[in-house]
């Protein structure tokens, strides 16, 4: 398995993280009744990575811009079910993102920019700049970003995603997961995708055709595949043409968005689990 261990460029998906992380360690709250949840979660979770990959020594922790971005402006409805950030939680990015700055923690945010399109753009510019990155995230979107060189660390089930993991899984290409998200659609993003096409049946199509454009390509011969209900399948997706497009761009992640920065930017310079913590509990207790 072609799995990146040594000294890569550790991204982290930091909107992600902060909202497990928040949910994760909800009662954890200052005398003052002030919550600081959110600001452990990612503190701990920085300190493990660096931990299992002590010998890295660049790292960066990218997060979503409050603004509005193109997904909302091609489709108003994206990401309409998900609810406004807590106040709980918002109150506590201004001192989070002071202490990553104390502890030598890279941030990086850009106006009216997802984080995930910040870290396809930054993995494939250092990517093509000969540096192996790793992902940290547990967000199915950043499947379609994975390569020999830039491989996804997921936390939930303890595993690095490569090509061959996604090959064994999905029987596809890490590419070809946009044109999956884009048949079955996504909930947490309030992607439409095809109506009635389910993850067997997507995953069957791209078997055959590869990605959404030969599908359509080959649509009248679809009603002929030997699958279940392929008449339907083939009517759905005709009525639903302009739809799985739209989910198509939706879906898939921006690898050219212009980036000032590079890896020497993203050096850790110094870091130390006693230093962060003894950091965390001056901000806790307001020690001078």
């Amino acid at each position: 398995m072609n799995q990146i261990k040594k000294n890569p460029v550790i991204i982290i998906d930091g909107s992600l993280y902060l909202y497990s992380s928040y949910y994760g360690f909800r009662d954890f709250n200052k005398a003052s009744g002030e919550p600081f949840g959110a600001i452990y979660g990612i503190l701990k979770m920085i300190d493990n990575i660096l931990k299992k990959y002590e010998k890295s020594k660049k790292i960066i922790i990218v997060f979503d811009s409050p603004q509005k971005t193109f997904r909302t402006k091609l489709f108003k409805e994206y990401k309409k079910n998900r609810s406004p950030m807590p106040n709980s939680l918002s109150i506590q990015i201004p001192p989070l993102f002071e202490i990553l700055k104390k502890i030598g923690i890279k941030i990086l945010t850009m106006p009216g920019i997802e984080a995930d399109d910040i870290i396809g753009s930054l993995s494939y510019k250092l990517e093509k700049k000969g540096e192996k990155i790793l992902i940290i995230s547990h967000d199915k979107d950043m499947l379609q970003l994975v390569s020999p060189n830039i491989n996804i660390f997921n936390k939930k089930d303890n595993r690095i995603i490569t090509p061959e993991v996604i090959k064994e899984r999905y029987g596809i290409k890490p590419k070809e997961f946009i044109d999956f998200l884009a048949l079955i659609g996504d909930v947490s993003d309030n992607i439409p995708g095809v109506p009635k096409i389910g993850i067997k049946t997507a995953l069957s199509l791209l078997h055959k055709f590869s990605n959404i454009k030969n599908i359509y390509n080959n649509i009248e011969n679809i009603k002929l595949l030997p699958f279940r209900n392929a008449k339907n399948i083939a009517i759905q997706l005709k009525d639903n043409k302009k739809q799985a497009f739209l989910s198509y761009e939706l879906a898939a992640i921006k690898l050219n968005i212009p980036i000032n920065i590079n890896s020497k930017e993203i050096i850790l310079k110094k870091y130390s689990s006693q230093n962060t913590f003894q950091i965390l509990k001056s901000y806790i207790f307001k020690i001078k």
